[in-house]
């Protein structure tokens, strides 16, 4: 299976975040999330440390495969990784997406989001990716079906 129609078939899969929230912001009519949004965006280190650390963590259990718009490599060194997560947290790169094969899972990062998704998460994986979120200090969530698609 091509990586395209792999990460096609795995974005149709149940869906998680690691955010800094709990659960999905509601709307608010005064938009208040928008303000705090921008507030964090423009503050980020924090948020792209724990991040990192979450992935960097995950790496030492499972084989990666990542892929940007520009490339694919399979279990880079760890080094390759932390050039790509900067590039992305920086805006060089959209996004990265993380395929964990042994699971048929993925993690996904864009550039401009205060989050990370991740797709078709269960048993061992969703039991690692809660206890890293948390010790990171993070939130770790099912997307609701209805707002899978959504995402705030």
């Amino acid at each position: 299976m091509e990586l395209r129609d792999r990460i096609d078939a795995l974005i149709d899969k149940n869906t998680y975040l690691i955010d800094i929230f709990p659960k999905t912001v509601p709307r608010k009519a005064d938009n208040r999330y928008f303000a705090v949004e921008k507030y964090f965006q423009q503050n980020r280190s924090e948020l792209e440390r724990k991040l990192t650390a979450i992935i960097l963590k995950l790496y030492c259990y499972y084989d990666f495969t990542v892929i940007t718009e520009d490339s694919a490599a399979e279990n880079p060194q760890a080094e390759e990784l932390l050039v790509l997560l900067k590039k992305c947290f920086g805006g060089d790169i959209g996004y990265i997406n993380i395929i964990m094969p042994e699971c048929d899972a993925m993690l996904s990062l864009s550039s401009s989001d205060l989050y990370m998704t991740a797709y078709n998460v269960s048993g061992k994986l969703k039991d690692m990716l809660s206890q890293l979120a948390c010790s990171e200090g993070l939130f770790f969530y099912e997307v609701p079906t209805d707002k899978q698609k959504e995402q705030k």
